[in-house]
């Protein structure tokens, strides 16, 4: 996939809505479920055994909504200033394996939001496309329960996007409908806060 192929599939299938994962909530309230990795909500793990639970609790969410072997897009995204030269994932101690990321156009985050974001504050995303297998994507999910990183998951064939963050996953899925059939499948795993955070 080129970016200009991206382009039109990030805007024919998401509009609304930029490639920064934590924008999604947001964006797509009706579609939003969030899950969380460890039981009572804790957000890092600090055993072996918690490492399990989270990794087994994501791996088999990704397997379930994505499916197995099915065609994904990996989006990794770095904050950076203008002129400063972008951090460059692949030749971190975190990067994906076999993985040609390609880059889309930076986005001016104080264009966006200036009250939060200080003039020449961008993001820039990256992808690339890869078929899902569990466990096949352990090493980045570790990284990002470890605020390494930031990166989603997005399918080809259904559209989700699942987005993992220290702490858990954000989800987007087609329809309210869709929504609540996974947030009463995987109810154990949800927030006991009101709000799903």
């Amino acid at each position: 996939m080129t970016k200009e192929q991206f382009d039109i599939f990030w805007k024919t299938n998401y509009p609304g809505t930029i490639p920064i994962s934590h924008c999604f909530k947001y964006d797509f309230p009706e579609r939003w479920l969030r899950i969380h990795s460890l039981p009572e909500s804790k957000r890092y793990p600090e055993t072996q055994e918690e490492w399990e639970i989270l990794l087994s609790r994501q791996n088999k969410i990704i397997n379930d909504l994505l499916g197995y072997k099915t065609t994904i897009l990996v989006v990794i995204g770095e904050y950076f200033f203008e002129g400063q030269e972008p951090y460059d994932i692949l030749e971190s101690e975190y990067s994906l394996e076999d993985c040609s990321l390609v880059s889309l156009n930076p986005i001016d985050l104080h264009k966006l939001w200036p009250d939060e974001h200080d003039k020449g504050q961008l993001f820039i995303a990256k992808f690339c496309q890869q078929v899902w297998i569990p466990k096949r994507f352990d090493k980045l999910l570790k990284d990002i329960a470890q605020y390494y990183l930031r990166a989603f998951f997005v399918s080809l064939e259904n559209k989700y996007i699942i987005a993992p963050y220290d702490g858990g996953m954000d989800i987007i899925l087609n329809d309210t409908k869709t929504r609540d059939h996974y947030k009463e499948k995987y109810k154990l795993w949800l927030s006991p806060r009101s709000d799903g955070f």
